[in-house]
């Protein structure tokens, strides 16, 4: 998926969600840049980080005429289903666009119709939280930088520790003094 015209999304729920679901736009296959794109439709789609692979609902299938390109074996709960393969364009919010994507279809349960998988969120970066007990997931393409949360950890001082002294050396690990990083005013 290299040569991905930069671009990103945010999403944000009034409240804790354990299921990430946003509408996407979901085209018959074709090349960005040239021919008039074909009529697309929208969709309900889940963010899975643990499906390999996209995935399209046989009604998709249907409601695009998309044509199959062969069959496919996927794995599915310690399993394995044998079903059709097809390229879709996935146009996700914010006009994030993923060009000629080979799909399974699958029967998707709860109102859903497509699953983006980790083909799609594995070519950027995808971040989720719950601040505030408000569920917020992003994400860009191309991959902007690395997300280390352990880092940010350490370069704060935790609650009711025991304050260094001026100029002792910062608990960051920068090598200057407490006074010169964590500790100016």
């Amino acid at each position: 998926m290299s040569g991905l015209k930069p671009a990103a999304f945010t999403s944000r729920f009034t409240a804790r969600s354990n299921r990430l679901i946003t509408e996407v736009e979901i085209f018959p296959a074709f090349l960005p840049g040239g021919t008039t794109a074909p009529k697309g439709k929208k969709y309900a789609a889940l963010y899975d980080t643990g499906a390999t692979n996209s995935v399209v609902t046989p009604k998709v299938v249907a409601d695009l005429q998309l044509s199959s390109i062969g069959a496919k074996t996927v794995g599915v709960g310690g399993g394995s289903l044998t079903t059709t393969s097809h390229l879709v364009n996935f146009g996700l919010p914010n006009k994030v666009m993923f060009p000629m994507v080979t799909v399974a279809a699958m029967v998707l349960a709860g109102g859903i119709d497509a699953l983006i998988g980790m083909d799609i969120l594995g070519a950027g970066d995808f971040a989720v939280t719950h601040h505030g007990e408000k569920t917020t997931f992003s994400f860009c393409v191309p991959s902007r930088r690395e997300i280390d949360f352990v880092k940010e950890v350490q370069n704060v001082l935790p609650p009711f520790s025991i304050k260094p002294a001026k100029n002792a050396p910062c608990h960051c690990g920068s090598g200057k003094k407490y006074k010169g990083c964590h500790g100016k005013v």
